[in-house]
């Protein structure tokens, strides 16, 4: 098993099974999202509560609400980084699973007739995008991943689909 930025590669090279796992960056771990939430909420709420005092009632509404979507937007993005997705080759499958903390979504091909489709973009402001196509179906793999390791993704699915031939 290896690492590779946010790939992570396990080959069993006895039984000729990879298994490459996609994942966000995610920048900041739950525990440190919550203490972020806290310093913003006492800091709105000190704030609130002092116009409250001097006499400006309304204010205090308006930094409840506030600390509520803050918290609200926090948590939406956080669970956004727990998305993953699940690359599975064997000699005769290949199987990609989509979900966050399990499985969501299930494609599985005949690796023979599966191909891997990078699409350039038209402009060098926007991200390429990978593919995995078979049976007309294409099915976008890493869109969370960056530029680099998108190259280091590819790179790495032609070594191991070169291996399994």
């Amino acid at each position: 098993m290896y690492y590779l930025l946010m790939i992570q590669i396990e080959s069993d090279e006895k039984d000729l099974l990879f298994t490459i796992t996609l994942r966000p960056n995610k920048s900041l771990s739950w525990k440190s999202n919550l203490l972020f939430i806290m310093a913003i909420s006492l800091t709105c709420g000190a704030i609130g509560l002092g116009f409250y005092i001097v006499g400006a009632s309304l204010i205090l509404p308006f930094a409840g609400l506030e600390i509520i979507l803050v918290g609200t937007c926090v948590y939406f993005v956080v669970q956004r980084t727990y998305k993953q997705e699940i690359i599975t080759l064997t000699p005769e499958r290949l199987k990609i699973e989509k979900g966050t903390r399990k499985p969501n979504q299930v494609w599985e091909y005949f690796r023979i007739w599966a191909f891997v489709v990078v699409e350039k973009p038209k402009h060098p402001w926007y991200p390429a995008h990978i593919h995995i196509t078979s049976k007309g179906e294409k099915v976008p793999i890493g869109d969370f991943l960056t530029e680099e390791e998108k190259l280091s993704l590819v790179e790495n699915l032609r070594n191991i689909i070169a291996s399994l031939k």
